[in-house]
């Protein structure tokens, strides 16, 4: 009856892989595939347009089962009547839980060599950031991406100014200022002559692409301690909302912004394990660049890391980072108000407060609506992914607080999902772009597979699925950019 069950359930495996696999070949090579119909990519559109509709109940649920987990572990009368009921809903889920938390993680061949995924990872966002300046794709090579002119204008105002000028222009100026850092790169770089200011901006994914695989690599190792884990991520990081919304949109910045947090976080997990002030100036450095990268992204990164200091410190006084964040934080503070001071820019709160201009108790009345039109209207519908965000909930339900890599997700979704109930739905759009759900994903991934680790066969195909499917996901949305086969 097993080996029966077994034969079913990789014969299933099999057929999506080929699917998605011949899917994945369709796009690699558009528009030179054989078959001009896309056969199975339209097999592919068909099936993800199929679960669109599950992915607002999934995000919500994603973003809400924090506050269950939090009630059922407190330490009160009342808590413990709530367990009592809870422990009685969800007993297959605990169940469940035992048996995946009992198997040791699948020895798959996808994750023997993490070095390699990370290679791949790198390549594949490289191929990622070239696909919409393909000349057969966009021969007239126009920037992709909403908020592509706004780097170019400004640049092009950098350009006509002295090189002092230029740089006070992106400390000072009111949408340049939130983003100096990568700003003036791409003004030096264009300066030279070498490349126009369209390049730079064409040059841009296939420079982020990798820098996100690389840093997603070394935050999964430094918190989980986990290569294999790491190296899923990063190749799941490259096929995410972060490259997909930031070619489609033009969120530079933002994409850059993650990176640098994934190092400043990676970095956190590495001085708490062993506190050393080369360490604290890395991580200060990187801080104070998230702050001139994008300071929304810095101020989310900063609260997540307070409050995961107090929780160790709670845990354990003995291991006392506030202190270090604390004066981190203040040099933060003291750089931005002199940049402001100096060169008139607004300050990283008065960047963020001007987001939230909209936000209250409406909003909250209209969360459905913001919601639906934020997964189903923004962004050509790329964060209505039901896949990812299914095996995020999963993650989600699993995260164990005790783990500090998983509390540090646990909080990262937390934190975001509070302001969500009082903005807009653009806002709202802005805040899942900022979650780590490249992560969730992967843990999400290990725990579906993990009761299969005595069936290495069965886990390869599941993981190899799991690519395919955010690859042609990814494949897909970068190509469309510029040329829609249907």
């Amino acid at each position: 009856m097993r080996t029966a069950r077994n034969h079913i359930i990789e014969a299933l495996l099999i057929l999506g892989i080929l699917v998605e696999g011949v899917s994945t070949v369709e796009w690699a090579v558009y528009p030179y595939f054989p078959d001009k119909s896309l056969l199975f990519a339209r097999i592919d559109a068909a099936i993800f347009d199929l679960l669109v509709p599950f992915s607002p109940i999934l995000m919500i649920l994603l973003l809400y089962t924090w506050p269950v987990m939090f009630a059922a572990s407190l330490h009160n009368r009342y808590s413990k009547r709530f367990r009592s009921y809870l422990t009685t809903l969800i007993r297959p889920f605990l169940q469940a839980r035992h048996r995946i938390l009992s198997n040791p993680q699948p020895n798959s061949a996808f994750v023997r060599r993490p070095q390699l995924l990370l290679f791949l990872a790198i390549a594949t966002a490289i191929f990622l950031g070239v696909i919409p300046y393909r000349p057969d794709l966009n021969p007239s090579m126009t920037p992709v991406g909403v908020d592509a002119h706004f780097y170019i204008d400004a640049l092009n105002q950098m350009l006509q100014q002295s090189p002092a000028s230029a740089i006070s222009y992106s400390m000072g100026n009111a949408w340049a200022s939130s983003r100096p850092l990568l700003l003036v790169p791409m003004y030096l770089a264009s300066l030279t002559g070498l490349v126009s200011v369209n390049q730079t901006v064409e040059a841009l994914p296939t420079i982020l692409g990798p820098l996100l695989a690389l840093s997603t690599f070394f935050f999964v190792k430094e918190g989980s301690g986990s290569e294999r884990i790491a190296g899923i991520a990063s190749m799941l990081s490259v096929l995410s909302f972060t490259p997909t919304v930031g070619l489609w949109a033009g969120f530079y910045a933002n994409w850059l912004a993650l990176s640098e947090a994934y190092l400043f976080l990676g970095m956190l997990f590495s001085i708490v394990k062993k506190n050393a002030m080369s360490k604290f100036i890395a991580m200060t450095l990187l801080s104070v660049g998230l702050l001139l990268t994008h300071p929304w992204t810095w101020l989310l990164i900063l609260t997540i890391s307070m409050i995961y200091s107090i929780t160790l410190w709670r845990d354990s006084p003995k291991t006392d980072i506030m202190r270090p964040l604390a004066v981190l934080i203040a040099i933060d503070i003291i750089i931005d108000l002199t940049r402001s001071l100096f060169f008139g820019g607004p300050v990283a709160t008065q960047d963020a407060s001007a987001s939230l201009a909209q936000s209250g108790a409406s909003q909250t009345l209209n969360f459905w609506l913001n919601i639906t039109n934020g997964l189903f209207s923004a962004y050509n519908g790329l964060l209505a992914n039901a896949v990812v965000l299914a095996v995020s909930l999963i993650s989600m339900i699993f995260l164990s607080i005790r783990n500090r890599f998983e509390r540090v997700l646990a909080l990262w979704i937390a934190t975001g999902s509070i302001p969500l109930l009082f903005v807009s739905s653009l806002i709202q759009t802005r805040i899942i772009y900022d979650l780590p759900l490249s992560m969730m994903t992967s843990i999400g991934l290990f725990l579906v597979i993990r009761p299969l680790g005595s069936n290495q066969t069965q886990s390869n195909l599941a993981i190899l699925l799991m690519l395919l499917l955010n690859a042609n996901y990814a494949l897909a949305a970068a190509t469309n950019l510029v040329s829609a086969p249907f």
